[in-house]
């Protein structure tokens, strides 16, 4: 199977003119971001066809909404759905005008009060049964005047419950404590929710994970 960066290229090469709508204005592991032709919106373009199907878009786009309906994520315009999955799109507000990228690489990983303000926003989405996966300078922005994270590319976002979710508020609850320069605390924590999940008693394990949460979503600055 080819890689998903050769597939972009490949439709970069062939497609760009077919598409008219000029070069793109972003690229991700799975699709490039041009602009749409309705002002204040850009287009999502996903390719490959196995990979991306007809669920894995509209799965994307309702994950999307959720964050957004939080504050957390370019509000979502519209979706297509293309048999094959060649082509399919998620047309969504274009939020560069407010919004800037923090940090050097856009490979790395958010630093500090920034650092802990994503995780918050994680554990939040956690306890919606959205987790976002691997977050990065890449695809988390922030506002120019109040610094509050917005995510981007939730082409590997999952929903979650059981353990699975009680999985994801523990992490991001404990990387936010480790963010705050708290990582004993954050040792602490992580090990007490993943001892009680091992013994099987997932309901005490979410109780425990919201307890630790409730503190993070307190932390206004770090250490």
């Amino acid at each position: 199977m080819r890689k998903a960066g050769e597939l972009i290229n490949d439709y970069l090469r062939e497609s760009q003119l077919a598409n008219n709508r000029g070069y793109p204005i972003g690229t991700g592991a799975n699709g490039v971001v041009f602009e749409s032709d309705i002002p204040g919106n850009v287009i999502k373009q996903r390719i490959g066809a196995d990979e991306y199907d007809y669920n894995t878009n509209t799965q994307e786009a309702d994950l999307q909404a959720i964050a957004a309906d939080l504050g957390m994520a370019p509000r979502i315009a519209a979706v297509e759905n293309f048999q094959g999955g060649i082509g399919n799109r998620i047309e969504m507000s274009d939020v560069r005008p407010n919004f800037e990228t923090h940090g050097e690489s856009y490979r790395g990983f958010p630093q500090g009060l920034d650092a802990v303000r994503v995780n918050q926003q994680l554990g939040q989405l956690a306890l919606k049964g959205v987790d976002l996966g691997d977050r990065h300078n890449g695809n988390v922005l922030y506002n120019k005047m109040t610094g509050r994270p917005h995510h981007i590319d939730f082409g590997i976002a999952d929903r979650v419950t059981g353990s699975d979710q009680v999985q994801a508020l523990a992490e991001a609850t404990a990387n936010g404590f480790a963010a705050a320069g708290i990582k004993d605390v954050a040792d602490i924590y992580r090990a007490t929710v993943y001892d009680l999940l091992a013994g099987g008693d997932v309901n005490d394990a979410m109780d425990v994970a919201k307890q630790g949460f409730s503190r993070l979503q307190k932390i206004k600055q770090v250490a």
